[in-house]
């Protein structure tokens, strides 16, 4: 297995490099790559894998948002059901005539 590691600060190879971004927003994954995933017979898979990682990061991201998205609607039509079950029932003519209030 590739080892990774994520941090907030960059990582200590782009010390001192022009345009490297930092903030609270940005965030950096390293891979730790041995020998044995550089050889011959794995370094096309460890190819692929480390450049499909964005990709794979961005799906889950997205899927992450969606499900919270859903919460959030499923939230808002609960507490909406509630508001309206709070609201007073109309008056009507009869009601008005016998001074019930509602």
């Amino acid at each position: 297995a590739v080892v990774s590691t994520q941090s907030t600060g960059a990582p200590r190879e782009l010390a001192g490099v022009k345009g490297v971004l930092s903030g609270d927003n940005v965030g950096f994954v390293t891979f730790v790559l041995f020998p044995r995933h550089t050889n011959p017979a794995n370094r096309e898979n460890t190819i692929n894998l480390i450049h499909q990682f964005r990709t794979y990061l961005h799906y889950h991201i997205k899927c992450s948002k969606a499900y919270l998205h859903q919460r959030m609607r499923s939230k808002t039509s609960t507490f909406l059901k509630v508001l309206n079950r709070a609201k007073p029932e109309a008056m009507t003519d009869k009601d008005k005539k016998f001074g019930k209030r509602g």
